[in-house]
């Protein structure tokens, strides 16, 4: 990681000194000794807590400096291959997320089928149901012999 003083970092932040040091006695930012005790940030501290944070590029021999155009020039390409092999992976994402959508809509075709077939299959079992109880709930169908008039005592004693 790279470190900086606190007054280059209030410069590439755009912030006061007194900012970072009320960020630093917060939590917010930590700070490191140098071997002279001098206060040192972390530039990926920075990076991360402000956005307005400027972007450098540590180079060998040089330390750290800020990007000049032609650097910038040169980063493109890198920056053009990293942006391809993320929308190459989006692609991917989106490809997978779209299998599993069509997955859901045939689980879900299929579920809503089965659904269907149950109602079906309740509205037949409801309608034998019906007739039964209907059957048992109805007399019973008796033949009956015919009725006869009614025999006088005489012709019963003779008959």
């Amino acid at each position: 990681m790279a470190r900086i003083s606190i007054s280059e970092a209030a410069r590439l932040t755009g912030k006061n000194r007194s900012t970072l040091h009320r960020h630093i006695k917060s939590g917010k930012l930590s700070k490191h000794l140098d071997d002279d005790n001098n206060p040192l940030l972390d530039t990926s501290e920075l990076s991360r807590i402000y956005q307005s944070f400027k972007v450098h590029v540590a180079l060998p021999q040089v330390g750290v400096i800020s990007q000049s155009n032609s650097m910038q020039q040169a980063a493109t390409p890198n920056k053009i291959r990293n942006a391809a092999a993320e929308i190459e992976l989006l692609k991917l994402k989106l490809q997978h997320a779209e299998e599993k959508v069509s997955t859901e809509e045939n689980r879900r075709h299929e579920s809503e089928q089965r659904e269907q077939e149950a109602k079906e299959e309740i509205g037949r079992l409801l309608a034998i149901v019906e007739k039964q109880t209907y059957l048992l709930a109805a007399p019973p169908k008796v033949d009956l012999p015919e009725k006869q008039s009614p025999k006088g005592w005489f012709r019963r004693l003779f008959d």
